[in-house]
């Protein structure tokens, strides 16, 4: 069995790395910042909706928002 061979153990120890760095890289550069921006949208529409009294219209602050996190 190779998960049991004592030769392998630095190439599955490598790959472990390896696969464990690109999943960190993915989510740091692609992943949060999605959700930032999501988190954000949501979080100014939320506040125009109580300031507007139930309205969902965006505001000058959503937009503005908007326009520099996607800069």
């Amino acid at each position: 069995m190779p998960q049991l061979d004592t030769t392998v153990y630095l190439t599955q120890y490598r790959w472990t790395l390896l696969v464990l760095f690109l999943l960190f890289f993915f989510l740091v550069f692609f992943v949060l910042p999605t959700i930032k921006i999501n988190w954000l949208i949501r979080k100014s529409v939320i506040k125009s909706k109580a300031v507007l009294g139930g309205d969902l219209e965006l505001t000058k602050e959503v937009v503005f928002i908007w326009r520099h996190v996607l800069r």
